[in-house]
């Protein structure tokens, strides 16, 4: 009876294995690839569907509102804002004699601008008439910023502080004029919000990502993705999955919140000690149906997504 028993788990465990090897694998094919200038970065715009190359002219930073189609670029000592002005793209110098903003975000409705300096200062300025609406100390440089999709929240990435300990995450609650939570111990390279703007995830230095409910005081959840610093990060509009960049040029797509990984994007080329942060952006469009990655050395790829809606 035994040998019966032992023989039926056996078979039930064969049995599972090759369907599991059945199980179709998800397939996500190259469908685009160009050539660009080293540093350059792109937006996803919503109002014809494209991706769309920014030209990044030695800026140190670069934030956009897609709609209405503003952009703003951070240099040495000043910031300049393009906005729409009939068929052409105006730019003007937004804010001059300022220093160097090292990180920059927009609200989406392109109202509110954000800056963050090596010396943990962060200033907030109204598009509209350039004054200055916010001003923030932090204990640590900044190395990115992003505002929730509704513009209420702005969550802050920073460096590891070299002295006594500090939280590397902070979410600051715009219209309560008052910080609300803050988190994490690890260096915070990368930023991004889900499309309802319920979660934010934070990407590490070491790998791995915080998963943060807005608005709530629990514990973030910590996902453990690579132990290559995560360098971009982007939601799926499904809110579902998770797409990460890392320094070893990988793209990893993960599934939410357990993230079990889905999918690994293999880099074409090493990574280029000449350009450390090796992927400065990876997004989904609107429909989750294309991700696209923007390489620092200037290679810039679409991939079919369509996978994820399976």
């Amino acid at each position: 009876m035994r040998n019966r028993s032992a023989a039926l788990l056996l078979f039930l465990f064969v049995l599972a294995a090759s369907s599991c090897s059945r199980k179709p694998k998800r397939a996500f094919p190259l469908v685009q690839k160009y050539t660009t200038q080293a540093g350059d970065l792109f937006y996803f715009r919503p109002r014809d569907g494209q991706f769309v190359l920014l030209e990044r002219r030695k800026a140190l930073a670069v934030a956009v509102a897609p709609e209405p189609d503003i952009e703003a670029y951070s240099y040495d000592d000043q910031i300049t804002v393009g906005q729409p002005q009939g068929d052409m793209l105006h730019s003007r110098v937004f804010i001059e004699k300022i220093g160097a903003q090292q990180a920059l975000a927009i609200t989406a409705d392109g109202r509110t601008l954000a800056g963050g300096d090596a010396n943990g200062i962060v200033t907030l300025w109204g598009i509209p008439t350039g004054n200055l609406t916010l001003h923030l100390d932090v204990p640590a440089s900044i190395l990115c910023l992003a505002f929730s999709p509704d513009g209420n929240w702005l969550a802050i990435g920073l460096a590891k502080p070299a002295g006594e300990p500090a939280d590397t995450v902070w979410l600051y609650e715009i219209h309560a004029h008052g910080p609300h939570r803050s988190f994490g111990r690890t260096a915070v390279p990368a930023l991004a919000w889900s499309p309802d703007g319920r979660w934010l995830a934070a990407g590490l230095d070491d790998g791995s990502v915080l998963l943060s409910e807005s608005g709530a005081d629990r514990e973030p959840q910590r996902i453990a993705l690579s132990t290559s610093p995560v360098t971009a990060l982007d939601f799926h509009p499904s809110g579902q999955f998770l797409v990460s960049a890392h320094a070893d040029k990988r793209v990893l797509l993960s599934k939410l919140p357990t993230g079990e990984r889905c999918f690994t994007f293999e880099p074409a080329l090493p990574p280029n000690p000449l350009f450390p942060r090796v992927i400065e952006r990876v997004a989904f469009d609107r429909n989750g149906v294309r991700l696209a990655a923007a390489y620092a050395e200037g290679d810039f790829r679409i991939w079919d997504s369509s996978a994820l809606l399976q």
